[in-house]
């Protein structure tokens, strides 16, 4: 298992917070790289997942990379969704939270090679449905968190529920 921390141009400090969050992540996911990410002026932490298996009953690769971009309210409001580098074909196989563009107020990155994928812990995209939703705790592992976020994310992508 990896976690490398982007060396970029400007300082970057993870918060502790964000390092403990980063260690239930490693359980589930074995390639990780954490940095920042800016668009439309809105700075972002990135968390990039290398290598998530795909099914093999669904696709026709064998793992894709998966992005998560924390807004900057973090944690006490999630991403919207997650990014994939894969973008494949759903029309007609029924996937409708992946539609190649992206919705709710998340970033358009398909000309990154990046393809938003909408997936949450329930309670859709709106801000104050969110704030219902969302649950973070002070206990990291207690409550909604980057682990929590990445599984629902996997099962979701490599099922057809």
């Amino acid at each position: 298992m990896t976690i490398t921390i982007s060396q970029e141009k400007f300082e970057f400090r993870p918060t502790s917070r964000l390092i403990e969050e980063l260690k239930l992540l490693e359980k589930a996911a074995k390639n990780i790289v954490v940095g920042t990410k800016t668009v439309e002026n809105v700075k972002y932490m990135a968390i990039l997942v290398k290598g998530m298996p795909l099914s093999s009953q669904k696709f026709t690769v064998s793992n894709t990379d998966v992005l998560f971009l924390l807004p900057p309210e973090y944690p006490e409001l999630p991403p919207i969704g997650c990014y994939l580098n894969y973008p494949w074909n759903t029309t007609g196989e029924g996937d409708h939270h992946f539609t190649r563009q992206s919705y709710y107020g998340a970033p358009f990155l398909s000309d990154e090679g990046w393809y938003w994928y909408c997936v949450g812990l329930g309670g859709g995209f709106n801000r104050e449905v969110w704030l219902n939703s969302w649950k973070p705790t002070q206990q990291v592992d207690k409550g909604h968190n980057l682990a929590t976020l990445f599984v629902t994310a996997r099962h979701a992508i490599n099922t057809d529920e």
